[in-house]
Formats: C-alpha cells, structure tokens, sequence
C-alpha cells in the first residue's frame, strides 16, 4: 500500500518523451501546470533544450536531483531503456501512456508487457499502465489533462479507460462532486485494480469509491480487496464485457479478461458491491451518496405538480422496494388546509396542482409540512416554476428548506418541465441531487438504501 503513496503524491514529476510542439504528449504538463503542482517539473526530450518555459534535459540520467515520478511517452522501441533508466534513478513510480503491449493480442506484445513488469521489479518501482493516462490527484497538483477541476473532495475513482476516467471527472463537476484521487490503469501489467480498490479502500479521506473496469486478471486478489471495503464504504462498479462482443472489445482496448458475467454478479453480491450498467446509472448513484444523509428507512414521501409523472413515480418506488411515506394524520390536516379544494391531494403521493407553478408557495409550503412528519425520510419534488423568474425562486426555497432539516430531498427537472443544467449547481451545491426523472431519482435513492442495510448487517457480524 505504501508503494502506491508515491503515484497519487508525487513530490517532482519528469515527463520522458515529451513533444517540443503541441501534440497530445504536451497536455500531461499542461495538466500538471493547470493544476498548479508545486514540485519541480522535468522535460526530457534529447532534441530541446527548452519545452513550454521549462528546461529540458537529453535524458533521465541528466537531471539534477532524484524524481519520485516518471511519466513515459516515448515510442514502444525506447520503452525498456527507459525504465532502465528510472532503475538507477531511483524512480518511485511510472504512469506508462506508450501503448501496443498485452492490448495488441501478439505474442511479442504480451512478452513485453511481462518485461515491463519484471524491470520495474528489479528497479524498485510501481508502472501504472502501459496504454493509460495517468492519475488526476487535486490535493497533490496532479492531471492528465489541462482544465481539470482543482477542487479535491472525498470521492475516489479507478478507471481501466483514460478518455472515461477524464470523461466522468468533467461530468460530475457541474454536479458537484470533486475527487479525492482518481486514477486511469490501463493495461495493469504492475499495480491492477484490486490492489487499487483496497488503496483507496484505506484511505480515511475517500468516502466512497467508484469503479469503471473492462475485467480483472487475478480474482483472488479482487475478492480480497473487496472484503476490505465491503459495508466500510459505497463501491459503485461499473463493469463492462458482458457480451461476447464486450467481450472482444475489452480484449482488443487493454487486453483484459472479461471473465463471465454470472460470477461478476454473484461477486458483487456476496460484497455488496453497486454495480451499475452505463454512465447515467453511475452518476445517479454517486450523486446520491455524495449529496443524501446515509440515514433512514427508505420512507418516501412523493410531491408533484404534474399528475401523470407522479404516479409512475409511485410505480418506481415500489418496484425498487422503497415505502410510500403513511404520514401522520396531522400531516394530511395541515396538507388539506393549505392545498386548493380541487386538483389536488392531500395523501401521499401529494398533488400540489398545476397552479403550484404560478403560486409557489403550495410547492414549498407542503415540503415544510412534510419535513416536519416523522414517518418520512426523504422527499421527492417533480416540479418548478412557470418562468426563469419564478424557477430562480423555487431553487431559492428548496436551498432553504434543504438547510433547515435531515431528511433526503431529491428534485426532479422533469424534461420540457425545467432545464437541468439550471438546477445542477445551485442545488447539488446545497446537498440536494437533481435528476432528470423520478424513476431515476427513486433507483439511486432505492440502492443507496441497499447499500446502508448491508453495511449495517456487515457491521453487527463484524460486532458480534
């Protein structure tokens, strides 16, 4: 575990094989330089005595001072003398981008991938990669790309794909989710995601872990790392190569062994490991732990201006094994007093009416109301205002409302209803999540649910 400390905090960083003009080589010191990393930065490029403003040097052996990390980039023909290099350097770690190795399916490929692993060994360092981007550490000034977010939060991710790991980054931003570390592996010729996993499975800054992996090449190793963090912390999974044709993509991208789907499924079991199928399952979910209470018994309350959505949002809960809220009687009293006679309900789900949209206060009158019911743990509010106006106001108010209890409370942009890039920021910044349906919203709060009775099971076997 110790090993890895020195890829996600480097204290210098030498990029070998840097190009002299803009190239995709130049974004990793882009990246770096964007990020503000402290450290000294070392081109090293034979055919440059200068890259970007900073001095390069012919070769590794011609730096001045040691370097914890080495970020390789040179053509697969100079790879090997290169890490020869890093041996007697005294290298700590490698991010390997040069790609061609164990993905290519050759013979001479898979042999050198193991020649790779068998240098750093000897030289006394760790090879993230080959064919990976790197790590995105904000805390540590670390990126692979230019424009990453500096904000550092409690959130870790492993990625197998580098254009996915930068792809989620920039995707949660908006909805304010920062990471911790996240990290792209590639082709895992040395450190793999099983002992990646159990890293940040032992890091008292990460929360919660989310994982994107084509399969694994020891799953031994893999159950073990998931022990450690089962029922500790949320692992959201992301695991593709179901299909055969998944299958050979997986093999084709990083070489990796997809393994069979059915032994996935049981593995995530028996760990309770959150597996999910795309992109928008995965940013759901992390949403919801990263913005609700890890609280509750999974009673729901629904409120809704628009009739139909509400009821099959009412649909969506059951399926998901969630509860209908039975609010208290003094509940429905102060809910039948402050709603219209007509067009709407007072029961749960609650019906605030389409007027709701025009006159607000129906909206937020009846979130106070049900903040106030001990039968309900979260509430869910599909609905907003009639104008940019009216919108500004109802962002405004459920902030308010948000800061003022315990209890969940997702929103819902329903779409032609609201635009949710509007939303995003102001409320995921106050710890509401906003969705673009309820049965999306319900699935992630349904499955965050999941994951708090298994943690409590784990912990009383633990206790016991």
């Amino acid at each position: 575990m110790e090993d890895l400390q020195a890829l996600f905090s480097p204290r210098s960083v030498a990029l070998v094989g840097i190009p002299r003009s803009f190239k995709i080589g130049t974004l990793f010191l882009m990246g770096l330089k964007d990020q503000g990393f402290s450290g000294p930065i070392y081109p090293v490029n034979p055919n440059a005595t200068e890259i970007d403003g900073l001095r390069s040097y012919p070769r590794l052996a011609d730096l001045p001072d040691p370097v914890d990390m080495v970020i390789v980039m040179v053509p697969r023909e100079q790879v090997m003398t290169v890490l020869e290099d890093c041996g007697r350097k005294g290298v700590k770690s490698v991010i390997l981008y040069t790609s061609g190795y164990g993905e290519s399916g050759e013979r001479k490929g898979l042999e050198e991938q193991e020649r790779i692993k068998a240098i750093a060994k000897k030289g006394g360092f760790r090879v993230l990669g080959p064919n990976c981007m790197g790590v995105h550490s904000p805390s540590a000034g670390l990126a692979f790309f230019p424009e990453m977010p500096r904000e550092s939060g409690n959130v870790g991710l492993v990625s197998q794909s580098g254009s996915l790991c930068n792809l989620l980054i920039k995707a949660f931003a908006p909805r304010k989710v920062f990471f911790r570390h996240a990290v792209s592996y590639g082709n895992a010729c040395d450190v793999d995601l099983p002992e990646l996993l159990e890293w940040m499975g032992r890091q008292p800054d990460i929360r919660l872990v989310c994982a994107y992996t084509e399969g694994v090449r020891d799953g031994r190793s893999l159950a073990a790392a998931l022990e450690t963090v089962a029922g500790r912390k949320p692992l959201i999974m992301w695991k593709v190569g179901r299909t055969a044709a998944g299958r050979r993509a997986a093999a084709s991208h990083t070489g990796s062994l997809s393994g069979d789907e059915v032994l996935w499924r049981a593995i995530f079991r028996q760990y309770g490991v959150l597996n999910v199928n795309d992109l928008e399952e995965m940013m759901d979910l992390v949403m919801a732990f990263e913005h609700l209470p890890w609280a509750g018994q999974g009673r729901i309350a629904l409120v809704s201006g628009p009739g139909g959505p509400v009821v099959s949002a009412a649909d969506a809960a059951e399926q998901w094994g969630l509860t209908l809220a039975p609010l208290e009687e003094e509940t429905r009293e102060q809910l039948k007093a402050s709603l219209p006679a007509t067009g709407t309900s007072y029961r749960n789900p609650v019906d605030v009416g389409l007027s709701a949209s025009f006159e607000l206060s129906l909206y937020l009158d009846t979130l106070k109301i049900l903040a106030e019911d001990r039968n309900v743990d979260a509430i869910l509010v599909l609905g907003g205002g009639i104008s940019k106006e009216t919108n500004q106001a109802y962002t405004e108010g459920l902030i308010r409302i948000g800061k003022a209890t315990d209890k969940a409370l997702l929103a819902v942009a329903y779409p032609g209803f609201v635009q949710i890039e509007d939303w995003l920021a102001p409320l995921c910044g106050a710890g509401i999540p906003v969705y673009p349906t309820p049965e999306r919203a319900l699935r992630a709060y349904a499955r965050m649910q999941r994951f708090i009775d298994f943690r409590d099971q784990r912990s009383g076997a633990r206790s016991s």
